[in-house]
């Protein structure tokens, strides 16, 4: 089984400096911290590719269609992140002839994940994704025809998760019944397995389904990149939107009522809008302006390469042919 390894370069700098940090070991210690990790990444397995990405220091593309993207995020005023961020570009320097490091103005390292699960998977490779963004969960999923699973792990406070797609076990007994004996097939079956099997008995396992991921986070927004719920009201002075239970309910009724949501489908967002004006005993008049939240929410949350800008992905494009 070919198996491409992403790192969220953002996921282990973050967490490494705040650890380093509170133990007052940040300047002896950043650079080999994060060598280290990396190294035990590469110790799951014999990867076909490895690749570290990060996100832009220009503004992200996102910014072009909200100023208040990611508006409200702070940083630490106690760490000296001049020094993080030159320890950091030294490192992804060191580590160029072993893994791969992408980056690009404008990009997101999410832009970045969606685009090599996309090339891998087409290619008949899974996907082992390290980071802890859970705009992620709605690419963990696999396939049979090609042959492919996507999964995602991280490690915080101490806890160790695995996140793999609704049904998993479908992958697992497809790949548990390919021969292994063809001299032609470079690929460990037996291998990958094992590890999947060691991730399984360590990890806390945590199983998605992408859709239903994508969909309430469209419904409620995300607070820490500053998304809007597509619908909310003022009472007592305070702005209050559609949570994560709530969406989880219209997505539940919208099931019910419709069937399986199929995220092509020209009626998806006016049939959401619909199902949350009856939750909230709202006028049918309302339709169209949560629709237009809806699809706002698409072009900020949804990582499907398609939905991409196209200069951003003929920019990925660049970037993945010179370094990838």
């Amino acid at each position: 089984m070919l198996v491409d390894l992403i790192i969220d370069g953002n996921f282990i700098l973050s967490k490494l400096v705040f650890t380093l940090h509170k133990n007052n070991l940040l300047f002896g210690a950043l650079h080999n911290s994060l060598d280290n990790t990396i190294k035990n990444y590469r110790k799951w397995y014999p990867f076909a590719n490895i690749y570290l990405v990060s996100d832009s220091k220009e503004k992200s593309w996102r910014k072009q269609l909200t100023s208040a993207y990611k508006a409200t995020r702070k940083k630490d005023s106690d760490i000296d992140w001049s020094f993080v961020y030159q320890t950091y570009g030294e490192f992804k320097e060191s580590i160029q002839p072993t893994c791969k490091v992408l980056e690009a103005p404008h990009i997101e390292g999410d832009d970045w994940i969606s685009f090599l699960v996309e090339k891998a998977n087409v290619e008949g490779r899974s996907t082992i994704i390290v980071s802890n963004d859970y705009d992620i969960k709605q690419i963990v999923n696999f396939g049979l025809e090609p042959l492919y699973i996507n999964i995602m792990t991280n490690e915080m406070f101490n806890k160790e998760k695995l996140f793999l797609p609704i049904n998993y076990q479908t992958f697992l007994n497809k790949v548990s019944k390919l021969p292994n004996d063809d001299i032609f097939n470079l690929n460990d079956n037996t291998e990958f397995l094992a590890l999947l099997d060691r991730f399984l008995t360590k990890y806390e396992i945590v199983e998605i389904n992408p859709v239903e991921s994508l969909i309430i986070k469209i419904i409620s927004g995300d607070t820490s990149d500053n998304i809007e719920s597509v619908w909310s009201q003022t009472k007592n002075g305070k702005k209050r939107g559609i949570g994560s239970k709530g969406a989880k309910g219209i997505y539940d009724t919208y099931i019910t009522e419709f069937g399986e949501i199929n995220l092509s489908d020209p009626d998806l967002h006016e049939n959401i809008a619909d199902l949350i004006c009856e939750k909230k005993k709202l006028s049918k008049t309302k339709i169209e302006d949560i629709v237009y939240n809806i699809r706002g929410n698409f072009k900020l949350i949804d990582l499907r390469l398609h939905n991409l800008p196209t200069d951003i992905i003929d920019k990925m494009c660049e970037v993945y042919e010179k370094n990838g």
